[in-house]
């Protein structure tokens, strides 16, 4: 989405289309976006185009109301910022499960990570992680977490490899109906982005909760540190 056109929703929404349709004119758009008549017209036609906006031509301008897709990514929006101003103790977002390459199983199961895991979460995990794919709408709380200091698990040699180090942050994973148990989400101290979270626990969480590849599980994941 073009810096452009969000400013040009934001406006609108501001002038109540999200309510209702409004009475605009393109010169309008344009003195406020700081840009000339033609580039206003342009970006109303484009939101149109994308299906964000329905208009229909009046006398002395156009009458526009914004539709669901744009009030969902005003919302994204409004998450995002909320997520930046408001720091939030602990964030929930919902992920499919999935059967991931096993690499879980050999990474966690190293004795350099382990001692750590004993010592900050408590619990040695089961050799193994659980990997949910989370959709876009779970991209701020992704962002959230990104940008929070867990706790610091440290790489470490091991028979002359190097393992990275990773952040832990405590968690509970449910089916979104009676089952629930214990885990820490464990993200690696990487800068590309990724949609995947991989959860650790005590337990085989397969078992525990019942669940098979496809499944929608709801986390909670605990931001802040006592």
């Amino acid at each position: 989405m073009k810096p452009a056109l969000l400013a040009a929703l934001k406006w609108l929404a501001l002038r109540g289309a999200v309510r209702r349709p409004v009475h605009v004119s393109s010169g309008q758009l344009a003195v406020e976006l700081g840009v000339g008549q033609q580039s206003g017209a342009r970006y109303l036609l484009e939101l149109a185009d994308r299906g964000l906006v329905e208009r229909r031509l009046v006398r002395g301008g156009q009458m526009v109301a914004l539709l669901p897709p744009a009030r969902d990514l005003l919302r994204r929006e409004f998450a995002d910022y909320n997520l930046i101003f408001d720091a939030q103790s602990e964030v929930s977002l919902t992920g499919v499960l999935e059967t991931g390459l096993g690499e879980g199983s050999y990474y966690i199961s190293r004795e350099g990570y382990t001692s750590q895991f004993k010592a900050l979460l408590g619990w040695t995990p089961y050799k193994g992680t659980l990997n949910l794919r989370v959709g876009e709408a779970g991209t701020p709380e992704l962002e959230a977490i990104r940008a929070a200091e867990g706790m610091l698990v440290n790489g470490f040699e091991e028979d002359g490899r190097t393992f990275g180090r990773a952040w832990l942050f405590p968690a509970s994973v449910s089916d979104g109906d009676y089952s629930e148990s214990q885990c820490a989400l464990i993200t690696p101290k990487r800068t590309h982005y990724r949609r995947v979270i991989e959860l650790i626990s005590p337990e085989y969480l397969r078992d525990r909760l019942g669940v098979e590849d496809g499944q929608e599980l709801s986390v909670t994941v605990q931001l802040a540190r006592d």
